[in-house]
């Protein structure tokens, strides 16, 4: 005989096995029938919930169905974290197809059904309020508990001979000043360390075998293990002439073309890199100047095609770096305590048991950075934490491996 027991949220198991004993009564099943059914629910670290959540975003363009897929992504965003799930199940959305105000969604992944509930326009701006029905499985995201340890660099300006209609000189200013302020609401993610107001030496042309020794440089220099880098490489716009009637009724379109690289510089190397494209209205005359700083340009739809891009970087870059498990510095040595460059803002708290694999970096024959072949492994437990770094302890006074100052460890919690 089958029995199917359908629940919203398993994770109150007290509920759970009222329910189940409540079914099994009125269906008169022996309890030994439903033992193993029963196990199975409980084992299982896969919980379903409904959550609701609420986005925005511009309409750029009159292209409404962007502008709607764009906040509901926002919105989807809101309650992954929420719930805990994975960021990277918005792909879920990407591929789904919306119907009625349902999304028809594959069956794999933590998102099981979305639905709309309200959908307003006010202006330029369209808000959607839905639900979204999301099974939240906790093993499958083993870094997601810890914000990861970053800082954000200024942005380069590889066309400054572009700027020079609206004079619009310090765009790759303000935008990394913006990137900044949007990745730092998210410290669940993010452990937004500093910001970096200089040029680096990263990005396309940079990426060679000095790259590791850069990293590594930042990385000390920042006390961070993931840098953030973008480059502004097209702002073209092109003007009709003053003898045509073009020039006087109509305004020109213009182009936004961004790069974002996100590097991993405890290990040396660029993790992510992705190119965003935007070409929209340009509301300025070819002698008028763009106040950056005022609140005008960035409701003009130039300055919320920029937004945009900079939104739908911030989703990717919460997809890729949100279940990689954190690594650490070690600092300091000290008999069997060790401290490290991670803290509360990670994530750790006092009393925590957590698991240190660690190795050494060496520079080979060709100048090459490698890891050690050797990792070692040990339990340890957290006896102060401190916002950006903590000390631990082994296990019952057990003997320190041969940890040395500046050894990378990968944290990941046991308890």
């Amino acid at each position: 005989m089958l029995l199917l027991i359908t629940a919203t949220i398993l994770n109150n198991k007290k509920t759970l096995i009222h329910s189940i004993k409540k079914a099994v009564k009125q269906m008169r099943v022996p309890m030994k029938k439903i033992i193993f059914i029963t196990l199975l629910l409980l084992s299982s670290n896969t919980f379903a919930q409904w959550f609701q959540a609420s986005a925005n975003a511009v309409i750029i363009n009159k292209n409404i169905e962007e502008a709607r897929e764009q906040a509901i992504k926002k919105a989807v965003k809101d309650a992954l974290l929420f719930s805990g799930g994975t960021i990277s199940s918005l792909q879920q959305v990407n591929q789904g197809v919306l119907v009625e105000n349902q999304l028809i969604l594959n069956s794999g992944g933590e998102i099981k059904a979305l639905k709309i509930i309200e959908e307003s326009q006010k202006n330029n701006l369209l808000t959607v309020n839905l639900k979204v029905n999301i099974i939240t499985q906790s093993d499958l995201c083993f870094g997601g508990q810890f914000p990861k340890s970053m800082v954000i660099s200024r942005f380069a300006m590889n066309v400054p001979q572009q700027t020079v209609d609206g004079q619009i000189y310090d765009l790759h200013r303000k935008v990394s000043n913006t990137f900044f302020n949007q990745l730092s609401l998210s410290p669940n993610l993010f452990n937004i360390r500093r910001y970096i107001d200089k040029p680096l030496q990263l990005g396309e042309k940079y990426n060679n075998k000095n790259l590791a020794d850069t990293l590594a440089s930042l990385s000390s220099q920042t006390d961070s293990q993931f840098i953030v880098f973008g480059e502004i490489n097209d702002l073209s716009v092109k003007f009709e002439s003053k003898t045509s009637l073009n020039y006087w009724i109509t305004n020109p379109d213009r182009h936004f073309y961004m790069t974002v690289y996100l590097y991993d510089a405890l290990q040396g190397k660029l993790i992510f890199s992705k190119q965003y494209r935007q070409k929209t209205t340009w509301q300025y005359g070819k002698e008028q100047q763009a106040d950056l700083n005022s609140k005008q340009f960035w409701e003009y739809q130039y300055g919320q095609a920029i937004l945009s891009s900079l939104a739908q970087a911030n989703i990717d870059i919460s997809q890729r770096i949100q279940c990689i498990i954190p690594r650490a510095r070690i600092v300091t040595v000290n008999s069997n305590n060790i401290r490290i460059n991670l803290g509360k803002n990670n994530g750790l708290q006092k009393d925590m048991l957590v698991e240190l694999s660690y190795s050494s970096n060496f520079k080979d024959q060709f100048g090459i950075q490698r890891q050690s072949s050797t990792i070692a492994k040990q339990a340890m437990k957290i006896i102060e934490v401190h916002g950006d770094s903590a000390e631990l302890t082994t296990i019952d006074d057990y003997p320190l491996s041969n940890i040395q100052i500046n050894d990378i460890a990968t944290i990941k919690s046991i308890q």
